[in-house]
């Protein structure tokens, strides 16, 4: 019986082994179908706001867009930025100005001042108030 005992210990533990394998599989499986039911219903949601007109875009570029988006989700190179990449963002958009514009435009991006209006509206107004302060008129 001991000659025996080391055979079938190393088949259950291969059985064993086999088993958590293929339940690793299922459980990828399922993850996997259950990404695609997402990608899915985003694309059908990002449809309906095409077809009512709640997109901020004309119907057949909202469309084609959302399609692409579909396309990229599922080939898993569609991304959601993080706030560190929508902040480098928005400084970007201060670099091509002028050093004593940049400061002004930096605060904005910052949450400076006031901001008004909408994607929908055509684009959000951001708006700081800088002093400077004039030189004296020449008394005669």
């Amino acid at each position: 019986m001991t000659s025996t005992q080391p055979v079938s210990s190393i088949r259950n533990i291969a059985c064993i082994g086999l088993a958590a394998c293929g339940l690793l599989l299922a459980g990828s499986s399922l993850a996997a179908d259950k990404g695609r039911a997402q990608i899915e219903a985003q694309y059908q949601a990002e449809r309906a706001a095409c077809n009512n007109g709640t997109s901020n875009e004309g119907k057949a570029t909202c469309l084609r867009e959302a399609g692409a988006a579909k396309e990229a989700a599922l080939r898993g190179s569609l991304t959601d930025p993080g706030s560190a990449q929508l902040k480098e963002n928005a400084m970007k958009r201060c670099e091509g100005l002028p050093q004593i514009n940049r400061v002004d435009c930096e605060k904005r991006m910052n949450g400076g001042g006031i901001a008004d209006g909408s994607v929908r509206e055509g684009g959000i107004f951001r708006e700081t108030v800088t002093i400077i302060p004039g030189k004296p008129a020449d008394s005669q």
